[in-house]
């Protein structure tokens, strides 16, 4: 069964003025549980548009996104949950780590959920382990990791 879904997802920026441009056109996509996938394109291909419509941070100018079968615009009080669901990264790393170890980095996103310290440190020890990291560097600063890292 398909997590996230897409319909006729269209997004045109600066609609009706003479600067319209259409990032996004009429896009069909579904994701499935537990998989992971990857968009890629050249660059001002509508790649980071269409993300920003997965967590309700851009509202289609068409189209409809669905998340777990639920319209995630039919409720405007519940986009908070859905971006608790839906979780984004800067496509720049270095512009989202900001806290001065990798351990307090990953617990940031759950701590702001207002999550208890025993499930912000289950949370946190889950996305290490799934991640391939050792105690060791969850007590080092992002910044002194190496891209290999």
């Amino acid at each position: 069964m398909a997590i996230l879904t897409t319909e006729g997802l269209t997004y045109t920026y600066s609609a009706g003025t003479p600067f319209e441009k259409t990032a996004v056109d009429h896009v069909d996509l579904s994701i499935k549980d537990n998989t992971m996938c990857g968009v890629i394109g050249h660059t001002g291909s509508g790649k980071s548009t269409l993300m920003q419509h997965f967590n309700g941070l851009l509202k289609p100018t068409e189209g409809k996104v669905y998340l777990d079968g639920q319209d995630i615009w039919a409720d405007k009080a519940k986009m908070r949950d859905v971006r608790f669901q839906v979780g984004l990264v800067f496509q720049y790393p270095e512009y989202q780590l900001f806290e001065e170890t990798v351990y307090k980095d990953i617990a940031f996103g759950p701590r702001n959920m207002g999550l208890s310290e025993d499930e912000i440190k289950r949370r946190v020890a889950e996305t290490a382990a799934a991640l391939g990291l050792s105690k060791d560097m969850l007590q080092r600063s992002p910044f002194a990791l190496s891209g290999g890292q």
